[in-house]
């Protein structure tokens, strides 16, 4: 049987990838799509032209935008590159403290976030050290300074060099700062 045109190919390829990406098999996500397994196979290797409806089902399967069947990752695809002291300056802000930091990169997808920053404390300004809770992971590198790092109930001395990487489900944060200033970079991830 010849491929249709290269629309249905990139359909098809895209389709293929989302449901690896999810370790799905061709049975797991007929089974969700409502859709036979013949029907996958053949839409994933450009031998059909599916309908809208069949898109539907197979995104909503997939937990994706419909469109996003419709976007080849080799084609279209976000990359950030921060040259050495630069980033994208952004501002912190919570009730008693603010700090400024550069913000390395920030992806987003279906299946959740990421986003690295640099960021520098000073102690004179620090004031209340704000405290996160979230979904996903974080991890941080220090690069300069000493300060207390609280990971739920336990404390830990940070110091240049030094990492940390925890469940963000703990509530997290600077607890203290014990030099004049610290400087990190964090990296953290969040499922949608």
């Amino acid at each position: 049987m010849e491929k249709k045109n290269c629309t249905e190919t990139e359909v098809g390829l895209t389709l293929q990838r989302l449901r690896l990406e999810r370790d799905l098999k061709l049975g797991d996500l007929a089974a969700r799509a409502q859709i036979s397994t013949a029907m996958i196979s053949r839409i994933e290797n450009g031998h059909v032209s599916p309908s809208l409806a069949t898109l539907k089902s197979l995104a909503d399967a997939l937990d994706v935008p419909l469109m996003a069947l419709f976007a080849r990752s080799d084609a279209a695809a976000d990359v950030h590159h921060a040259r050495a002291g630069d980033g994208l300056p952004a501002r912190r802000i919570t009730q008693g403290h603010t700090h400024d930091y550069l913000l390395l990169g920030k992806h987003s997808a279906p299946r959740g976030t990421f986003q690295s920053a640099r960021i520098c404390i000073s102690k004179e300004q620090s004031g209340n050290l704000p405290s996160y809770q979230h979904e996903g992971h974080v991890f941080i590198y220090m690069i300069e300074g000493k300060a207390i790092y609280r990971c739920g109930s336990e404390d830990f001395e940070m110091s240049a060099g030094d990492t940390l990487s925890f469940d963000a489900k703990l509530p997290h944060g600077f607890h203290q700062i014990l030099s004049d200033k610290i400087e990190f970079i964090t990296v953290s991830s969040r499922p949608q």
